[in-house]
């Protein structure tokens, strides 16, 4: 398993915490945020021969021709920049050409390959993007051209279609065809979690995302979970993934179409502290009040510097600032790398005491300190993951 961070906004930090603190093994930049000129291209003081080999691009296809915001239009290739006029599944095959060419040109060996995708793109219509697309890297391929690539096609799935069993099982079908000649697949997925809450509780939604991926991998496909969660320690203690993406910020985890076809803002938030103890976000407003209650110690990040820095009582919190979102992207990596050093058959094994210490730290938080988080900070995802686990291991 590799750990790759997503770069999109403020990347220089995600850069500085591998480069600096060896966290995470590579980068997916995101073209939301990157302009067309910048990759290959010198970044926040990082040279291309010091990235662009562990580094992919994610050209961001979604929404098709209704993108708006960010970068995206720089790209002359991407849909945005469709007329109404133009004809997506003709123009739409030679945009993902470009596309192609624009990142082998730009020096990337792992080449995700766009598909064009909106929220009421049924499977027919995705299957025959597909199957151009296939047709098309097919005969290129026998021609030599694009070199010694890997392609990745992407999959988007909205949060309907990865609780809609057929859909899942109708889509596998499509992707582990013999004729098939993907390398991999960069899956992005929809969690939606339920109001107050960061990561989805939806049994569903594990057990088909977990499908996808161990479907994929029995195939013998590469596989990279894009816009990956921390609920992505679930699955990759199922199944053993190449690739998981990590991000600073919320919109880098949680994959939502809406993104790229409304304009959005973030409401106000003094931001949070990561808590690998309690495999959880804790809202920033409370670490007050654990530090009163003398209980810090419990919800703290062992060997991690950034977490250090973050709790002393000296510092200003502030989430603008790096050590916050480091803090973070070293704890999941860490807890991602504790989950790759072992095989996938004892990896259950492991999430499965995590989760059980993170419990009974909740239990001692309330029961002996008077300390109760509610909300997005409380345990209600824990139970969920257990039977999620459980019920896998005994089958």
């Amino acid at each position: 398993m590799k750990v790759y961070h997503q770069l999109g906004h403020n990347h220089k930090w995600p850069l500085d915490a591998h480069f600096q603190n060896d966290v995470g093994d590579g980068f997916v930049f995101l073209a939301y945020s990157f302009d067309y000129t910048k990759p290959g291209k010198p970044i926040s003081t990082y040279k291309p021969q010091e990235y662009i080999s562990k580094s992919m691009i994610d050209l961001q296809f979604y929404g098709s021709r209704k993108n708006v915001g960010g970068k995206l239009k720089t790209y002359p290739f991407n849909p945005a920049n469709l007329d109404d006029t133009d004809s997506t599944k003709v123009d739409g095959l030679s945009f993902i050409v470009k596309g192609i060419d624009f990142q082998i040109s730009a020096g990337f060996k792992d080449i995700i390959v766009p598909v064009f995708y909106e929220e009421s793109c049924d499977l027919e219509k995705l299957v025959g993007h597909y199957k151009s697309i296939n047709k098309k890297i097919k005969k290129d391929k026998k021609k030599g051209n694009w070199g010694d690539v890997k392609f990745w096609m992407t999959v988007p799935l909205s949060n309907i279609q990865i609780v809609d069993d057929d859909y899942v099982e109708s889509l596998l079908l499509e992707l582990t065809d013999m004729s098939v000649v993907f390398d991999g697949y960069y899956i992005v997925c929809d969690a939606k979690p339920e109001y107050k809450k960061k990561i989805s509780i939806d049994y569903n939604y594990y057990e088909n995302l977990l499908k996808v991926f161990t479907t994929l991998k029995s195939q013998e496909f590469l596989t990279c979970h894009g816009y990956a969660n921390w609920d992505t320690l679930v699955i990759n203690a199922l199944c053993d993934i190449d690739i998981v993406t990590i991000g600073t910020y919320e919109n880098l985890r949680n994959f939502n179409l809406s993104r790229f076809v409304d304009s959005q803002s973030g409401g106000p938030s003094k931001g949070w502290y990561f808590s690998e103890k309690l495999l959880n976000f804790i809202r920033a407003e409370e670490l007050d009040n654990l530090r009163r209650n003398g209980c810090l110690d419990l919800i703290s990040n062992d060997k991690n510097i950034f977490s250090d820095a973050i709790l002393n009582k000296a510092y200003v919190w502030n989430t603008h600032k790096p050590d916050v979102h480091k803090n973070y992207l070293l704890s999941i990596d860490k807890l991602l790398k504790k989950l790759g050093r072992v095989g996938v058959s004892q990896r259950v094994s492991v999430l499965l005491k995590l989760i059980d210490n993170a419990k009974k730290l909740y239990e001692e938080l309330a029961t002996h300190h008077g300390v109760y988080l509610y909300d997005e900070s409380s345990d209600y995802h824990l139970s969920t993951w257990e039977a999620f686990l459980r019920n896998h291991l005994s089958r």
